[in-house]
């Protein structure tokens, strides 16, 4: 018995199998993250962590507890993006007191940076 139907049945099944699975996947049962780490976030979600962490920081001055919430971003110079975000928000004109917590959270942690003690050898 020959068939004459060509490779158009494969085809045709690849494509429908491809718009199935969109379907699906897109709208039927859609990813929904949950609990990810702030490192996932969208860079304008991370500037609103980065403010909230300072507004907490400047509610309570608890720089330890700003540290290790702004380490979950992993930034790799952290007082530099604060500082860069104050300068964002001081320059669109956006919330003056959310700059000046960026700000001074900035100076906190760069601050803390620079007074951190260098280990010096035991001498033999």
């Amino acid at each position: 018995m020959k068939d004459d139907r060509g490779p158009w049945y494969l085809l045709t099944g690849v494509v429908l199998g491809i718009a199935v699975g969109l379907f699906y996947s897109w709208v039927i049962s859609p990813v929904e993250y949950v609990n990810t780490s702030p490192s996932d976030l969208r860079a304008e979600y991370k500037d609103q962590y980065r403010a909230l962490v300072a507004m907490a920081y400047l509610y309570n001055e608890d720089l330890q507890r700003a540290q290790e919430r702004l380490d979950l971003l992993d930034d790799a110079d952290v007082a530099q993006n604060l500082a860069e975000q104050a300068q964002r928000y001081l320059a669109s004109g956006r919330d003056s007191q959310a700059a000046q917590a960026l700000g001074l959270l900035a100076v906190a942690i760069g601050r803390g940076a620079d007074q951190q003690e260098i280990p010096t050898p035991i001498p033999k």
